[in-house]
Parts: structure tokens; sequence; C-alpha cells
């Protein structure tokens, strides 16, 4: 139970904007939305005073073809931006680890960064 309870709070995104970003931009880049579960949420990074939150997080989902025949399991790599001052979060979603990677360090450079979860 203990194990199960771990797992559950590891993957809680515990944040209705980033859930509702998270959703829009698999539903603007075709992939099956209602299917999606999003995985090992971490805040990477955060700028002083905390406005400015960067997170990492898996998404395994399927591609949305009209044919079930040609669906396909996917597992995106996902990095968002969120300025609590604004009210626009920035978000990529790619298969490519090390494109993911970039934008990871593009995003978090000069801002303080918080240990990887194991």
């Amino acid at each position: 139970m203990l194990k199960r309870l771990l797992k559950r709070w590891a993957d809680w995104t515990g944040d209705k904007r980033l859930t509702d970003t998270i959703r829009a931009e698999l539903r603007r880049l075709g992939y099956a939305v209602n299917a999606a579960q999003v995985r090992r949420v971490h805040l990477a990074a955060v700028e002083r005073p905390g406005w400015v939150q960067i997170y990492c997080f898996t998404v395994e989902t399927r591609t949305n073809e009209e044919n079930p025949h040609t669906r396909r399991d996917v597992v995106l790599h996902g990095v968002s931006r969120d300025d609590g001052r604004k009210s626009r979060t920035e978000m990529l979603l790619t298969e490519d680890e090390a494109c993911w990677r970039q934008q990871l360090d593009s995003w978090s450079d000069g801002l303080i960064l918080r240990p990887q979860r194991r």
C-alpha cells in the first residue's frame, strides 16, 4: 500500500494550470489526450522569489490516428516554464531526449537547480 501511495505521489502534478497546459499541448500535437498518463513530475529549477518554475515530466500516451490499427504508444519527454507573473506557460513535449535536455538547460540557465528525484 505504501509503495502504491508513493508512486501516486511521484506522478501527481498538483498544478491545474500545468495539467491543462499539458492536455492542450497533447491535443495541439495530435496525441491522445484521454489516454495520457503524466509521470515523474519534478520541479527542476526555480527563480527567486519563486515566480519562474521549470518542471520536468514524462507523458505516456499514444498517437491519435483515425485508424485504430495505426496508433502506437509513445513516451514524451516534457519540460514547462511557468512564470507566475504571467498567465502563459511555455511547454515542450518531444520524443527526442536530446532536444528535451537542450530546452531544459536553456530555460534553467541562471536559475536555482533542484536535485533530480530517483
